[in-house]
């Protein structure tokens, strides 16, 4: 054979190798992201949780998922509160498994805004809710339509994270603690959530508890990342952060955390989409993708 004919054909079967992913479709999820805020506020006991619900759920059953709905009471500050985790898997015939988690709920108060006046006033929750829950509908629509070698998958939607009281971990992440004390299965090999991505300045560092649970996770994850060349996955260590990975944590999960929590419109009103970009959705979705599709 002709040696440049070889070194052509090499080349071809190089890159079809390397790109050989399905494509997380940025624009497609910001979409979720957008119309998730279109509902309005979406805290428990309103009106706009209960429409991001039928939205996830729809949005699922389209996907031709296995889904089906967590309920759950609590009880914070002497009141008893509702929440429903929603729970949709893929494969369930594949023992091997892969769970991406994130919350779809909202914060009532806008308790960081400089004005107090202010702080008794849901928030809008783009970044704060509605990113994570619009990457995790695009795995959705990816992975129904193929089929990944290696693991079934699992996304699950947390109700009842964003209520709590800073500085009292016992009153965060509560759909989640629900979702984890209640685990009969055998647990997944990996578990991530997925939680404040949007921000248009992404930068994600790697989560204290994170690294010191699961190390060979973020590794795994952060060097897909840097294979892909986003920069926007950092090296340092940052500080602990209670979230819906925690609980995981604690009942045995090998769980990591996905967050940009240098996000200076947190828990205020201007936590809005022109905040958040198609862009840092692809960083973080894109990633996900080429775990989930990794042949080994």
């Amino acid at each position: 054979m002709n040696k440049l004919l070889l070194i052509s054909l090499l080349i071809v079967a190089i890159t079809s190798c390397a790109s050989n992913y399905p494509d997380f479709d940025a624009e497609s999820a910001f979409s979720h992201l957008e119309k998730q805020c279109d509902l309005g506020v979406r805290y428990p006991g309103s009106d706009g949780i209960e429409l991001c619900r039928e939205y996830i759920i729809n949005e699922l059953t389209k996907c031709n998922a296995k889904v089906e709905s967590q309920k759950f009471s609590v009880v914070l500050n002497g009141e008893e509160i509702y929440g429903e985790n929603i729970i949709a898997s893929f494969y369930p015939q594949m023992s091997r498994r892969i769970l991406f988690g994130a919350h779809y709920d909202t914060r009532p108060w806008a308790d960081k805004e400089e004005d107090k006046s202010l702080h008794n006033i849901p928030i809008p929750g783009a970044n704060d809710g509605a990113s994570g829950v619009a990457v995790l509908l695009e795995l959705a629509e990816i992975v129904a339509a193929e089929q990944p070698a290696q693991f079934g998958v699992d996304l699950v939607f947390f109700d009842l994270e964003d209520s709590g009281t800073y500085g009292d971990n016992e009153t965060w992440c509560l759909g989640s603690s629900f979702f984890a004390e209640h685990y009969t299965k055998p647990k997944p090999e990996k578990a991530i959530v997925i939680d404040m991505i949007g921000d248009a300045d992404l930068s994600i560092n790697i989560e204290h508890f994170s690294y010191h649970n699961s190390p060979n996770l973020v590794r795994e994850v952060w060097n897909i990342a840097d294979k892909l060349e986003y920069s926007e996955f950092k090296s340092r260590i940052e500080t602990q952060i209670y979230d819906d990975h925690y609980p995981l944590i604690a009942a045995g999960f090998n769980a990591i955390d996905i967050i940009d929590f240098e996000y200076p419109v947190w828990h205020t009103l201007e936590d809005t989409p022109d905040k958040c970009s198609p862009h840092s959705l692809k960083v973080v979705g894109q990633t996900m993708i080429n775990l989930i599709y990794q042949e080994k």
